[in-house]
């Protein structure tokens, strides 16, 4: 695609499409052609292997200091986060309550650097948890006894243990979504 027709099309100057163009290059989801455009990639496994390995490691360390860090009012509204999502009935609702609730417990160890740089992963991570939620309804309840393992871990205060589950519950995330990337491809 070409910045001056996504221009045309939408009746705007080069320069705010250039400027949106760019953004959604550093986030990973287009790639810049120099004098040829951009494109939207499609992603490997290699990409999605990468993107896990980072998110478990990332979100392991985010939820070790969550438990560190948790106040019982933090801990009250992650509870009720686990309470909705498990009683939500579709795909969207799950999306939404998923990153809910791993927003706050990365917002609860209270650390913004680990903050923004998983804040510039976000989308990347959304997209990939709807593919592996509307592919696989299974995944909801797997998800569901995840979050309480990792709450309970919070709760308790347990920072091995919470980053432990935060760990495995990415893990399991990870083989889920491959086999729904599997699944599309067939």
């Amino acid at each position: 695609m070409y910045e001056i027709h996504l221009a045309e099309r939408y009746g705007m100057s080069r320069t705010p499409v250039r400027e949106a163009l760019q953004v959604l290059a550093r986030e990973g989801f287009v790639d810049a052609l120099p004098g040829r455009g951009f494109l939207v990639p499609r992603w490997s496994l290699q990409d999605l292997r990468e993107l896990y390995e980072l998110r478990e490691a990332l979100e392991g360390f985010a939820t070790a200091c969550a438990a560190q860090h948790a106040t019982p009012d933090d801990l009250q509204e992650i509870e009720k986060l686990v309470e909705d999502y498990a009683v939500a009935s579709d795909w969207e609702a799950l999306l939404r309550l998923g990153d809910e609730f791993h927003n706050k417990i990365i917002a609860c160890g209270r650390n913004a650097r680990l903050i923004r740089t998983l804040d510039s992963l976000k989308a990347q991570i959304s997209m990939t948890r709807g593919t592996q939620l509307r592919d696989l309804q299974r995944r909801r309840d797997e998800s569901i006894d995840e979050h309480r393992a990792i709450l309970d871990a919070l709760t308790k205060h347990d920072v091995e243990l919470a980053e432990r589950s935060a760990r495995l519950h990415i893990r399991s995330s990870y083989q889920n979504t491959l086999r729904a990337y599997q699944l599309g491809a067939s």
